[in-house]
């Protein structure tokens, strides 16, 4: 017969898997706080309640103010979330690790394992402070991939800035055309950079330096400078566009072929296995009846 037990502990354990998968789900664009990026309000209006932050983004804030915790704004910038949700990832893994050999320890005491109660105390912080650093490996790949989707978004919109140059658009309402044109990540927060620009009165180009800085990328900062060029001095810019394009598509496609040929060479060794394998279980049938 199943002891109770062992049904309630394996229940927590699949509520908190459950609860850990759905934490890191990529959670849905808040438009409340994209509203606030347009329309900014003065810092004495009162907080709308419905506006706040949950229990758990408080808690991630307040861990933001410890000393000696490091962000990787740039980053979580690229992937679209928030450095408070990403103190709670770390906070929840850390805690997994913490609690998971208590709980291991605890379920083979039910059933009779035998397993050592001073286990959860050597494991358990060893654990948490592995499970510490899981969100940064993490978010690390994602920012990758994200970084890789931005330079081609970035690339496809030189392209475009040039052909509404070369259509006699000035400057600004260049830039502007061929951010309406797209529609995936990288032009709708060239679009919000541009959109906020506007709203406090900028140049276009001047919101394009902040969003290059917020994201670390500098191709996007040679369009502002570019289009800083054309719409202070008037200068001719479709082949510096056009040329920088080029040499963006370049650098993408000399990262597609390294990539490729290191997935190239990851392939040789399991190949080399099974044709040694292969080798073996002809050979060894033959060789083992002629030495009997």
């Amino acid at each position: 017969m199943i002891s109770p037990w062992s049904v309630l502990a394996g229940a927590v354990a699949a509520g908190g898997l459950a609860l850990l998968i759905s934490e890191l789900r990529p959670a849905p664009p808040d438009l409340r706080q994209a509203m606030d990026r347009l329309h900014r309000t003065p810092a004495d209006r009162p907080e709308d309640p419905d506006a706040r932050p949950s229990w758990y983004d408080r808690i991630g804030e307040r861990t933001l103010e410890v000393r000696g915790i490091s962000v990787p704004r740039r980053e979580l910038a690229l992937i679209g979330r928030s450095p408070s949700r990403f103190m709670v990832h770390k906070l929840l893994f850390a805690a997994l690790g913490l609690v998971l050999p208590a709980y291991l320890g605890a379920l083979g005491a039910m059933m009779d394992f035998g397993l050592s109660l001073a286990l959860p105390l050597v494991v358990g912080p060893l654990l948490a402070g592995l499970l510490w650093f899981v969100p940064d490996a993490i978010v690390r790949g994602e920012a990758k991939q994200a970084r890789t989707e931005y330079l081609h978004g970035i690339a496809a919109y030189l392209e475009l800035v040039a052909m509404e140059r070369a259509a006699d658009c000035g400057p600004a309402e260049a830039l502007r055309r061929a951010a309406s044109v797209g529609r995936g990540v990288v032009f709708l927060r060239i679009r919000d950079a541009l959109e906020r620009a506007a709203t406090d009165r900028l140049p276009p180009w001047a919101g394009l330096d902040a969003l290059a800085e917020e994201l670390g990328l500098s191709p996007l900062q040679d369009v502002a400078d570019i289009m800083r060029i054309s719409g202070t001095d008037g200068a001719a810019v479709y082949d510096t566009l056009r040329a920088r394009a080029k040499g963006l598509r370049g650098e993408l496609l000399a990262e597609d072929l390294a990539r490729a040929n290191a997935d190239s060479e990851r392939m040789v060794a399991p190949g080399a296995a099974l044709t040694l394998l292969m080798t073996v279980l002809i050979v060894f049938p033959a060789l083992h009846q002629m030495l009997n």
